[in-house]
C-alpha cells in the first residue's frame, strides 16, 4: 500500500546523529564531572542525554500524528518503536484532490520537527530556572539533540522519505506531487488487478507450469510478479526487466502456457498503464507499443481464447488500438459475481471504457456504478473519458515520412 512515510532517517544519518549524541554524552559527563566533582552525577547526566534522544524520536511522530489529525488527513498506520531500529512513522493516504493538499502536506512535514524544535526551546527556558549546574546540562543536553534532531531531518538529501526531501517536492512542484500521489495509488490497482490474473491463470496454465517447474521463462515471470508487487511506479528497472520477459514469451522455445502467463500480465499491465498516460497525463503512448500489447494479448488468447483474464487483456489491446467496439463485445457478458469479484470489476470498468468511447453514455454510468468501489483511480479514469468530449486520443498517430 502506498503511504507517505514522514520519518525514516538513512543508514549514513542514523549513524552521525548517534555519533554526535554519543559525543554530547561523553562531554555532558565530562563537564558534569568537573563541575559537581561526582562520578554519579556525571553518569546520569550522560545517561539523560542519551535518552532525550529516544523521547525526542517519539515527540517527533507524536508531531507528525497530531498535525495529520488537525487537518483532517486520513491516517492509516502508526509506528512508534524508537529501540527498535528507528523505524518510526505515520502514514497518511490524502486523496489527490483534496483541498489545499500542498499546504497540508507541507503543515504535516513540518510537524515532526517543530515538535523537536519547541521541546527544545521549552529546554532551554526551563535551564534558567533551574539552581544547579547538573540539571542545567542536562536540560541543554536534551535541547541540542532535540534540535539536532529536526534540523537533520529537515536537510534534503537522497532519502525520499525524509522530511525535508518532501517538503522540497510539495514546495517546488506541488502538481507533480498530486499527480504523483495520484499514480502510486493507481499503480495499487493495477498490482492488485495483477494479482487477480495471477490467480485465475493459476488453473488455465497449471499443467504448463508443472511440466516445465524449473523453466527459466518461469522463475523470470515469478521474479517480475515479486518485484512488482513492491513498486510504487514503473521505473526503469522494471520497464527493461518486462522488455526481457516478453522475448520470452516470443522465443518458440517458451512453454505455450508460460508464455500466454506472461502474455496476460504484460499485456494487462501495460495496458492500463497506457490508458492511464493517454486519459490522465495527456500523452498517447506510440503506434508500436499499442502493437506489442496487441501481440502479448494475442498470445495469451490463442492459448486459451475464452479465458476471462485473457478476455481482459485482449479488450485492453482493443481499446488502445480505438477499437472500442471490439472491446465491448469480449465483455459483453460480464455480470457482478458471474466472475471472481476483483477481475470482474476491472472488466465492468473497461468495458464501461469502451461504451463511453461509442458514445453510450448511460450504459457507461451503469457499469461504473455496478463496479462499485474496489478500483476507484481506474473508476475515475473512465469518468475522466465518459466527460470528456470528444474522447482522448489513446496512441500517437504514426509519422508518415515527408510530413
Amino acid at each position: 500500500m502506498l503511504v507517505t512515510r514522514p520519518y525514516h532517517l538513512p543508514v549514513k544519518l542514523r549513524r552521525r546523529l548517534v555519533a554526535v549524541c554519543l559525543l554530547l554524552a561523553l562531554e555532558a559527563a565530562a563537564f558534569a564531572l568537573l563541575v559537581t566533582e561526582s562520578v554519579t552525577g556525571a553518569i546520569v547526566a550522560a545517561g539523560l542525554t542519551c535518552v532525550s534522544l529516544w523521547l525526542h524520536l517519539v515527540l517527533h511522530e507524536c508531531g507528525h500524528l497530531v498535525v495529520a489529525k488537525l487537518l483532517g488527513l486520513p491516517v492509516v498506520a502508526v509506528r512508534i518503536a524508537p529501540f527498535n531500529g528507528w523505524r518510526n512513522e505515520v502514514s497518511v493516504r490524502p486523496s489527490p484532490s483534496t483541498a489545499a493538499l500542498p499546504l497540508r502536506m507541507v503543515l504535516f512535514y513540518l510537524g515532526g520537527p517543530l515538535a523537536n524544535l519547541s521541546a527544545a526551546t521549552a529546554l532551554v527556558v526551563a535551564s534558567g530556572y533551574t539552581g544547579t549546574a547538573l540539571t542545567r546540562l542536562t536540560l541543554l543536553g536534551a535541547a541540542f539533540v532535540g534540535a539536532l534532531l529536526a534540523l537533520t531531518n529537515l536537510v534534503p538529501g537522497r532519502a525520499t522519505r525524509s522530511d525535508g526531501q518532501n517538503l522540497l517536492r510539495w514546495l517546488r512542484a506541488p502538481a507533480a506531487a498530486r499527480e504523483g500521489l495520484g499514480a502510486g495509488y493507481y499503480q495499487e490497482e493495477v498490482v492488485r488487478a495483477l494479482r487477480a490474473v495471477a490467480r485465475v491463470a493459476g488453473d488455465v496454465h497449471r499443467v504448463g507450469i508443472q511440466a516445465r517447474a524449473g523453466s527459466d521463462p518461469l522463475l523470470a515471470l515469478a521474479a517480475y510478479q515479486q518485484r512488482l508487487s513492491t513498486a510504487h511506479t514503473q521505473s526503469a528497472e522494471l520497464v527493461e526487466e518486462a522488455e526481457r520477459l516478453a522475448a520470452l514469451a516470443r522465443a518458440s522455445s517458451t512453454d505455450p502456457a508460460t508464455a500466454a502467463a506472461i502474455g496476460q500480465m504484460l499485456s494487462v499491465q501495460f495496458g492500463l498503464w497506457y490508458l492511464y498516460a493517454a486519459v490522465v497525463t495527456g500523452s498517447p503512448v506510440a503506434r508500436r507499443e499499442v502493437r506489442e500489447i496487441s501481440e502479448l494479448a494475442g498470445i495469451a488468447a490463442r492459448t486459451q481464447p475464452h479465458a476471462f483474464s485473457a478476455r481482459i487483456a485482449m479488450s485492453l489491446a482493443h481499446l488502445l488500438n480505438q477499437r472500442p467496439e471490439d472491446a465491448r463485445s469480449l465483455l459483453l457478458d460480464v455480470r457482478p459475481g458471474t466472475e471472481p469479484a476483483d477481475l470482474c470489476a476491472v472488466a465492468l470498468l473497461l468495458r464501461a471504457a469502451a461504451e463511453s468511447y461509442l458514445g453510450n453514455h448511460a450504459d457507461a454510468d451503469h457499469l461504473l456504478r455496478a463496479a462499485g468501489g474496489d478500483y476507484p483511480q481506474l473508476a475515475q479514469l473512465v469518468a475522466a473519458i465518459r466527460a470528456a468530449d470528444p474522447a482522448p486520443p489513446l496512441f500517437a498517430p504514426l509519422r508518415v515520412a515527408g510530413t
